[in-house]
């Protein structure tokens, strides 16, 4: 992944101008309500039924192995006839080396992100249920994508996937003051609200998601690295990226723990809302979770400036979404007064650059700063911010005053006094998570009430001493709708802060912490459908890039071919195919997609009477779809076809007109249906229109016969009848 994406994001609005809309059935997965009417009324209610996937089933496979129920979540099961979302929260492989090639594998800072290869996070789909047995799932409709479960090994990164009941309402209403929500991401299941309305959604309260994403890195108090220390290559300094923790190494004494993300979750990890640090039974990053390298979309944790002590504490890096996290303050000078003496904090966690209508993620974690002078008690203020969930919501139609939250958190900050005093670094705030909402047929969409929010969490402060390293803000997160919100924040998070120049200095110092990255906004021009790339009969799959229109013209040997898109987020190219039969295509023409183009054409010089045409569109990871095809039979300006025959029937004579788009040689055939071949002539043409005469025709008997023309631009087979009655 380039490093060019963590430079700051503006917000960024996808908005093309859709011809046809998808209908109304073609968008439905399954039987959805007809009648009735649900209303919430209270704050806090979960709906969605959640389950760890198991396995590893393949695309175009149709079951699935869940895992127990998560009981926080609502408890009616799974079972036949239900709508299902299944989707991949973790799977990103990273450069795991001991260099700023960390992350993406590219040089140079900053040393964050993922690699493109083995890149699985974020895929999802919808699906209905058949039968369920026991923690067998059969679906409907084959499965879109292949989806991963695998636990961390020194040499594999976590992969996780969860299966989702959706409830399924006719009208839904959430009161004023009512709320709904989702368990917090657990590692296995969690972060996710999913709701499908089949006519009017009146949202008055709200659907909240916000510090239920990934987790922080949790803060944890460390008096310096003793002997047998190790960064895997030699003893740990104040330049590394990476390192195992205590919990592998236990003389690894030093520095601030990664966020979770799609890459992994760290050997230390902070839950919003508690007062402790949770200790995770694997180091759940290859190469190891300590360290200021930045792992996908988690914020990296800190590098003490002194290995050895633990005690100059830099700050932790804010997590990632639609917009990078910001990077973690420097750590304390030694009373030199620069800044710049151990500017180590952790980076800030990357962009997700793939995000679209068909992948998207929870907001990645904030890391924590160093610290060596907490209590068990009090080393959670070091932890870092969680990030934002997902939100994923079809109706009809919209209508109410109410919000949509998916919020990172703000890091907890070292702020409260103790005794004896904690001078440690702070965490970075969480990454906004990402909100879907979209309506299933054209109309009036009715969001311009309802208000949406997915901003990152500020970075924590550290107001105890001066110098000492705040948190970087967490990144803005995503928002995704084909309708008009009253209003949308994807705001990055504000750098946390610390005093200048004295204990009792001002708290207006950011100590080289940056804040985070504004996310992104992406408005879709046309209710999206689904598609299932692998079973294209199926209603059920992912919202996908949309070809809104697909047509050709013709005029006289000239086909001119023009198609228009919408909802493009992670389309890469057309491959424009060409058959003269109608099933065997090959390609006519590669075309690059434009950032904001939505309209195309192709001139296609041919003097073929059948012409047939597709389109197949493939997006940024290697995936396809084909559109319709396209017949185009070929005419001349008077109307005549390119290949006329007379008389038909023939007796004892045939004459054909040929028109040629050039100078060149023809070969004519004339076959019976099991192809076996009676007339075989060879002519000359001249660009225009030639004139034939093709002997021989009195010696076939009375039967049906096909005239096969061939040449560098035509490939024409018509029927011939032969009647000598």
């Amino acid at each position: 992944m380039s490093k060019n994406f963590c430079v700051k994001f503006s917000c960024i609005i996808f908005c093309f101008t859709a011809i046809v809309y998808c209908n109304k059935a073609a968008a439905q997965c399954g039987v959805p309500p007809t009648n009735g009417s649900v209303t919430i009324s209270i704050a806090n209610n979960i709906v969605n039924t959640y389950y760890p996937g198991t396995g590893n089933p393949a695309a175009g496979s149709n079951t699935i192995t869940i895992g127990a129920i998560d009981s926080r979540g609502n408890a009616t099961p799974i079972s036949a006839g239900d709508l299902v979302l299944i989707i991949q929260m973790q799977g990103a492989d990273i450069n795991a080396t001991n260099s700023d090639a960390y992350g993406d594998n590219a040089a140079g800072a900053p040393a964050s992100g993922y690699l493109t290869s083995n890149l699985n996070a974020g895929y999802y789909e919808y699906n209905t249920v058949s039968s369920i047995a026991g923690p067998l799932i059969t679906f409907d409709y084959s499965l879109a994508n292949s989806y991963f479960n695998r636990d961390y090994s020194i040499v594999n990164s976590i992969q996780r996937y969860e299966v989702i009941r959706i409830p399924r309402y006719y009208d839904l209403k959430i009161k004023t003051g009512a709320s709904v929500t989702c368990p917090a991401w657990n590692g296995s299941t969690g972060g996710v609200v999913a709701i499908d309305v089949n006519n009017k959604f009146t949202l008055s309260g709200s659907i909240d998601v916000s510090f239920k994403g990934f987790r922080a890195g949790g803060g944890k108090n460390l008096n310096g690295a003793t002997a047998g220390n190790s960064n895997g290559s030699g003893v740990l300094s104040n330049t590394d990226y990476r390192w195992n923790s205590p919990i592998t190494n236990a003389a690894n004494l030093t520095g601030g723990v990664k966020g979770e993300g799609i890459a992994g979750t760290p050997a230390y990890y902070f839950d919003y809302g508690t007062t402790f640090t949770n200790t995770a039974s694997v180091e759940g990053y290859i190469g190891g979770s300590m360290g200021r390298g930045a792992p996908g979309n988690a914020g990296g944790g800190a590098t003490d400036g002194d290995p050895s002590t633990n005690q100059n504490n830099s700050g932790g890096g804010g997590g990632g979404n639609g917009g990078s996290g910001g990077n973690g303050g420097s750590g304390w000078h030694g009373t030199t007064g620069d800044v710049n003496t151990f500017p180590t904090g952790g980076y800030g966690g990357s962009v997700f650059a793939q995000v679209s209508t068909e992948r998207f993620c929870m907001g990645g974690g904030g890391g924590a700063g160093s610290a060596d002078s907490s209590l068990s008690s009090n080393e959670y203020s070091c932890s870092g911010g969680g990030g934002g969930g997902i939100i994923i919501v079809r109706a009809t139609q919209y209508t109410g005053s109410g919000s949509v939250l998916a919020n990172g958190s703000n890091a907890p900050g070292v702020t409260d006094t103790y005794i004896p005093p904690q001078t440690d670094a702070a965490g970075g705030g969480g990454a906004g998570g990402s909100i879907i909402m979209v309506t299933t047929g054209p109309g009036i969409v009715g969001l311009d009430n309802i208000t949406a929010s997915a901003i990152g969490g500020a970075g924590g402060d550290m107001t105890n001493y001066y110098d000492y390293g705040p948190g970087g803000g967490g990144g803005g997160g995503v928002i995704i709708t084909n309708g008009t919100f009253l209003s949308t924040d994807v705001s990055g998070g504000s750098n946390g802060l610390t005093r200048s120049v004295s204990p009792t200095g001002s708290i207006d110092n950011n100590y080289n912490a940056t804040p985070g990255n504004d996310g992104v906004l992406m408005s879709l021009s046309s209710p999206p459908k689904f598609i299932n790339l692998i079973n294209p009969s199926s209603p059920c799959g992912v919202l996908p890039v949309t070809l809104t229109d697909f047509f050709a013209t013709a005029n006289k040997n000239i086909v001119d071919l023009q198609w228009k898109i919408a909802n493009v987020i992670n389309l890469k190219s057309f491959e424009l195919q060409y058959s003269a039969d109608g099933n065997s295509f090959s390609k006519l023409a590669d075309v690059n997609y434009q950032n904001l183009i939505s309209a195309y054409d192709y001139i296609h010089v041919t003097s073929s009477y059948k012409n047939f045409y597709r389109l197949k569109m493939i997006d940024n990871e290697g995936k396809f779809f084909y559109s319709k095809i396209l017949n185009v039979p070929l005419k001349t300006a008077q109307g005549d076809g390119v290949l006329l025959m007379y008389p038909n029937p023939a007796y004892n004579n045939l004459t054909l007109k040929l028109t040629s788009v050039q100078n060149e040689t023809v070969d004519i055939k004339i076959i019976d249906n099991t192809g076996k071949v009676f007339i075989n002539k060879i002519f000359k043409l001249k660009q225009g229109a030639n004139y034939l005469s093709i002997d021989g025709i009195d010696k076939l008997a009375s039967s049906v016969y096909f005239v096969k023309v061939k040449s560098p631009s035509m490939d024409v087979v018509e029927k011939l009848i032969i009647n000598k009655k």
